[in-house]
């Protein structure tokens, strides 16, 4: 999986295979069999995840900082 920087300072876009429809919004209430997905849609300052094609985007709050979302995120990565 690989993070990239968007024009949007508080978006991501990562690089990921999926099955999800496209174009669509993913938030916290949203179930999913995807073990990715899920762990972006724990991770404290993910406020949405936007599906496309090979891709997701990720929107975080203001509040926090991308280091400490990164990090989290391959953290909960590394125990998949």
């Amino acid at each position: 999986m690989e993070i990239l920087d968007t024009p949007n300072p508080n978006a991501k876009k990562i690089l990921i295979e999926h099955d999800l429809e496209n174009s669509i919004y993913i938030d916290e209430n949203t179930e999913t069999s995807i073990n990715e997905i899920s762990v972006l849609l724990t991770t404290s300052g993910i406020e949405n995840i936007f599906t496309g094609p090979g891709f997701v985007t990720i929107s975080k709050t203001s509040e926090l900082t991308w280091d400490n979302i990164i990090e989290d995120i391959n953290s909960k990565l590394d125990n998949i």
